[in-house]
């Protein structure tokens, strides 16, 4: 059976009785030919091509609600409709890509790594670490934390020249970075935030952060992290004497 593009574009528009419309999509089933007239003719088929070819190939998982299985139902425009909800679906695919594999928000951790990554020998060289200096910074950086930085045993770390206190901030908490300089003059740091009260303690988490020896964890409301100078530092005999002291 032939049908014209009028025929054709009166199925797509829904104005074709339920005989002519069975008629036409039982040809189709069997003519590749008139399937590439019938989406030739479809406003919906290029919008649904192209959204399929924006897919990744290999795209995340994702749970979908289970689909109610329901009865066909022959009526007319039902192509139309069907390309219209195969749209609707192409598109709704790529949403859940996009929030499946849309990148993480670095969390504090990782910013104070990213920022000490960027320290070199010369960046704490010339700090003023003069006991007046230190005094002033430590004043300043318990005050934004609302507790004791334990300077003595800070300034008694193996190896290691204490070098400044210096307050930044992550979303609006207080940060204080404590910057060290180890026996080879490179960057070495403790960084402490004030998470609040309801934050969760977490145990001790060693990880290499921009190409950082870290180790991070936190406790009654205050989040701690020690950075060493490259990959391989060996963070144990600081890592043990700051969790003792920061214990409470």
């Amino acid at each position: 059976m032939k049908f014209s593009d009028e025929t054709l574009l009166a199925y797509l528009e829904g104005s074709l009785d339920e005989d002519q419309c069975r008629a036409i999509e039982a040809a189709v089933e069997e003519d590749v030919t008139l399937e590439q007239r019938l989406m030739s003719l479809d406003p919906f088929a290029p919008v649904v091509q192209q959204v399929f070819e924006g897919l990744p190939a290999n795209t995340p998982q994702v749970d979908l609600p289970e689909m109610v299985a329901a009865s066909p139902v022959r009526s007319s425009g039902g192509y139309l409709r069907l390309m219209s909800v195969a749209a609707a679906t192409a598109i709704a695919a790529v949403a859940l890509t996009f929030w499946a594999t849309r990148p993480v928000e670095p969390g504090w951790a990782e910013q104070a790594a990213i920022y000490q990554s960027l320290y070199v020998p010369e960046t704490i060289a010339s700090l003023d670490s003069s006991p007046q200096s230190l005094d002033a910074q430590f004043e300043m950086a318990e005050e934004k934390l609302g507790r004791s930085l334990n300077r003595d045993a800070l300034e008694a770390l193996p190896g290691l020249e204490l070098k400044r206190a210096q307050i930044l901030s992550f979303k609006g908490k207080p940060l204080v970075q404590i910057v060290f300089a180890d026996a080879q003059g490179e960057p070495f740091a403790f960084c402490v935030i004030r998470q609040g009260p309801a934050a969760p303690n977490k145990d001790v988490k060693q990880a290499v952060l921009s190409g950082l020896a870290t180790a991070t964890w936190a406790q009654d409301g205050y989040g701690y992290m020690l950075l060493g100078s490259n990959p391989q530092t060996n963070l144990d005999g600081e890592l043990g004497v700051l969790r003792k002291t920061f214990s409470g």
